[in-house]
């Protein structure tokens, strides 16, 4: 049962506010949460003391909230519904404390992890998801990245992601965690944050991809290195990273010459941050030569890339003949 209502005069009700955050508003969520804010942290505080942890509590329900407003049935008990999510942050904060929880327990906690895993991996499909790239930009570059591969990528593992941006898995850990508290600060202060012209980026940044890879196997080679920088910094999941535009072009021109084309089908933008997901087309008598696809983050700086990771997806099973 949700809680009461309490707002002054001539502010707007909880349902109206719902309302115009599910259609695009970020600021309307900000106020809500805002609004709530107070009762949710005295619960977390009630459940797992006075630690990081309740106020880590608050912010993962911020997030939660940002991706499943839309699943709320009832605007007006959203009151409620941000005490149940908040109630189900506790328990995992609590499940992570005591490794030997009852079994019962433990059932009910990873059902709820994973189905917060579900939610994460269809953010990018929610009408707030303009104003979700706009806070991304203000992420440092690596965070960026690592949120980018995990919310908007092919659902990579964090040991996936690990080897992609070649760091450890609880970097990655680390990383998303801090995100999300950034996120949930930001969508507070969302004032003017929605960005009206990210799905533009995205256009632009795949169109420009696709035809670099055309000029590379038209013959323009020169030009299509020409976007990488003399320093490129470049790593490849599970190797060293090391220096130099003479090592792609290296890679480039070994891929060329076997017969194997690389096509970019889809791209994810946030300011100097892109990911770069595709398909090898290997030649017909070798076509088990590359798996069968590939992530490029590239990191820009101001007229080349300075920075990229390169991970190729798992090889199939070669059937038996």
């Amino acid at each position: 049962m949700g809680q009461p209502n309490f707002h002054r005069e001539g502010s707007k009700p909880d349902a109206e506010l719902v309302m115009a955050a599910r259609g695009g508003e970020a600021p309307s969520l900000g106020l809500l949460l805002e609004r709530y804010r107070p009762q949710l942290y005295a619960i977390a505080l009630s459940m797992l003391g006075y630690t990081s942890d309740a106020e880590d509590a608050v912010h993962e329900t911020f997030v939660t909230a940002l991706t499943r407003l839309d699943g709320l049935r009832d605007p007006a008990a959203v009151g409620g519904w941000l005490h149940s999510i908040l109630r189900n942050h506790c328990l995992m904060a609590l499940r992570r404390r005591r490794p030997c929880a009852k079994p019962a327990e433990t059932d009910r906690v990873f059902r709820e992890l994973a189905d917060e895993e579900r939610i994460e991996s269809r953010i990018e499909s929610r009408d707030l998801r303009d104003w979700v790239w706009a806070a991304l930009g203000r992420l440092p570059e690596m965070q960026r990245a690592t949120v980018m591969l995990r919310y908007f990528g092919s659902s990579p593992s964090y040991e996936e992601i690990a080897a992609i941006l070649g760091v450890p898995v609880g970097t990655v850990r680390s990383r998303l965690s801090d995100a999300k508290v950034r996120l949930s600060e930001l969508l507070l202060a969302s004032a003017v944050l929605s960005d009206r012209d990210h799905q533009k980026l995205v256009a632009e940044r795949l169109a420009f991809y696709v035809a670099e890879f055309r000029s590379l196997y038209g013959g323009g080679r020169d030009r299509f290195l020409a976007h990488y920088a003399d320093d490129l910094e470049i790593g490849l999941a599970g190797g060293p990273r090391r220096l130099g535009r003479h090592l792609f072009a290296e890679i480039v021109d070994e891929d060329t010459g076997d017969g194997v084309r690389a096509e970019p089908v889809r791209a994810l933008a946030s300011g100097n941050v892109t990911v770069l997901e595709g398909n090898f087309l290997n030649p017909p008598e070798d076509p088990f030569h590359c798996p069968p696809g590939f992530a490029f983050v590239l990191f820009h700086g101001e007229h080349q890339v300075r920075g990229m990771r390169i991970y190729n997806s798992a090889r199939p099973a070669r059937s038996e003949e």
